[in-house]
């Protein structure tokens, strides 16, 4: 008789489990809460490790949204949570084979704004500007002894002051760079390219990057030549989430092509930015080593311009004193301590940054004269 009423229970109790949808069982596992101070990409990214564990799904963010959710989020089930935010901020979720997407809700234009919207744009007949920069470090002591003047950068070429006296102290190959070994002596200019094959023949300095984006008038373009580093970190809400940095170079330029008032002139106004940054792991945080310039200039069509000043030191501790007796093994009678010596070598790099930008015509004007 026990037995049988044993057997009931249980089918009782698989039952009323079994009748429980996925969220209510969510509820007795776990919760989920956010201040409505939390960015919509924190909240998805937060939102991602209950979905892989519960429908082992991928959470992608393909929306535009990353203002805060906007209301508080207290002890609710992970998906009920990604519902009420999305429904807060217009964003859909759709359902896939292993993800879950998060778009940006379609807005639905009456017949009336179709018939208002413009048959063309203005864009087709904007001018756009090709933005190109060559970003490099050399040894300061090195350009220092060239006597390189960047103020007088014109048409790919330098000033330079490079005289006998100091001719000792200059490589060969730099000296041969401007025509002959003769012309340095009263100043001359040297070509940029050739400055910089020198450079790196001389293992002085380095090309960091050469980056070139063309970018509509009146628009902005970026380029990153680098990787997102991801620090972790707490809000105030207990919950841990990644915060990403963009390292490497990075480019950031919004041109503006200007026609005077009094000719067909045009010149352009270009406000750009250029970093070099790079992230170094550390015990208790990461530090982000950051060169960066930012520039607001008027150009004319295919001039250079220069960031330069720039400067950053290297520190190497050498091991230095008389050949062979200093590098003997430390068991010959400790020779090397007495003919050998540590000396720190400072060597201070200067970051110099050239910026060139065109003129390009606009779609249309480009396909005529191809067309013709």
């Amino acid at each position: 008789m026990y037995k049988y009423v044993l057997i009931l229970l249980l089918l009782i109790v698989s039952f009323s489990l079994f009748g429980q949808s996925a969220d209510q069982r969510g509820v007795q596992q776990e919760t989920v809460t956010f201040l409505e101070t939390t960015k919509v990409n924190d909240f998805l990214q937060i939102l991602e490790s209950f979905s892989l564990k519960y429908e082992s799904k991928k959470i992608m963010n393909l929306s535009t949204n990353n203002e805060p959710i906007g209301v508080p989020i207290h002890n609710l089930t992970w998906r009920k949570a990604l519902e009420l935010i999305a429904l807060k901020n217009g964003l859909v979720i759709e359902d896939g084979a292993g993800v879950i997407y998060v778009k940006n809700a379609e807005k639905q234009l009456s017949v009336e704004q179709a018939m208002q919207l413009p048959k063309s744009s203005d864009e087709i007949n904007t001018k756009q500007v090709r933005i190109s920069a060559i970003a490099f470090n050399c040894d300061r002591a090195f350009l220092k002894s060239l006597g390189i003047d960047w103020s007088t950068l014109l048409n790919g070429k330098v000033s330079a002051n490079v005289g006998f006296a100091t001719s000792a102290s200059v490589p060969t190959p730099t000296l041969s760079i401007s025509g002959s070994r003769t012309t340095p002596f009263n100043g001359g200019t040297i070509e940029v390219k050739a400055l910089l094959a020198a450079i790196e023949s001389n293992q002085v300095g380095t090309i960091i990057a050469r980056p070139t984006v063309v970018v509509s008038s009146g628009k902005s373009g970026f380029l990153q030549v680098g990787q997102d580093v991801s620090i972790k970190s707490v809000d105030d809400a207990g919950n841990t989430i990644d915060k990403f940095f963009q390292v490497g170079v990075i480019m950031d330029v919004a041109p503006t092509v200007i026609k005077a008032d009094s000719s067909d002139a045009e010149v352009i106004h270009l406000v750009t930015s250029i970093e070099r940054s790079s992230a170094t792991p550390g015990e208790i945080s990461t530090v982000i080593n950051k060169n960066k310039a930012t520039t607001n200039l008027i150009l004319y069509d295919g001039e250079e311009t220069v960031i330069a000043g720039l400067y950053d030191t290297d520190e190497m501790k050498i091991w230095s004193g008389i050949p062979f007796l200093k590098d003997l093994p430390w068991w010959v009678f400790g020779i090397r301590y007495m003919t050998g010596f540590f000396k720190i070598d400072k060597k201070e790099r200067e970051l110099v940054i050239i910026i060139k930008a065109n003129i390009i015509d606009s779609a249309l004007v480009r396909q005529q004269k191809q067309n013709q």
